[in-house]
């Protein structure tokens, strides 16, 4: 891939997973988590002049397009897009990117709502990637969430808290 456009590609498709991670973690797949993975595909859209973009949208948006989207089309998105991150020279096993993280973000805000399951699976995520401690905004997430897991639940002002930091940084 020598398309000045495949670092924008392959940060899509890293959107993509982690959006789809996000609105996984409770494993409940709401309409407005729907409608967020419906407007990927629609802000995305103009990468499709792109050959190898075309060919994963073309793979993604029927599945999408149906109406609704259950947990087997969800394991069915993430096989398309590791399948595709691999071919395009992603490295998926590295420390995740911003790009993924903010998918991870849309997908949790996605149905309106942060609960404590979905705190407690992202928790289990950080902790898997403890080597993005040092950086921003990870460490401020970190703190964060270890001090709303303090009480092992999330209450509805440390929901309105996490909100506000998810949404300050999704681009």
């Amino acid at each position: 891939m020598d398309n000045p456009k495949n670092q924008e590609i392959k940060n899509a498709a890293f959107q993509l997973a982690g959006l789809i991670y996000g609105i996984s973690l409770d494993g409940v797949i709401t309409k407005n988590e729907y409608e967020a993975l419906k407007s990927w595909c629609w802000e995305n859209e103009p990468l499709c002049e792109l050959e190898s973009f075309q060919n994963l949208h073309s793979q993604i948006k029927p599945i999408i397009d149906d109406g609704k989207v259950n947990t087997e089309e969800i394991e069915e998105l993430k096989d398309i897009l590791n399948k595709f991150l691999e071919e395009n020279g992603a490295d998926t096993s590295s420390a995740p990117n911003l790009y993924f993280l903010n998918g991870i973000f849309k997908g949790i805000l996605a149905s309106g709502d942060v609960n404590t399951y979905e705190i407690y699976k992202l928790n289990q995520w950080l902790e898997k990637n403890e080597h993005l401690k040092s950086s921003a905004p990870f460490d401020e997430m970190f703190t964060l969430i270890a001090s709303v897991l303090e009480d092992k639940k999330v209450d509805d002002e440390e929901a309105k808290q996490l909100k506000a930091f998810f949404s300050n940084l999704i681009k």
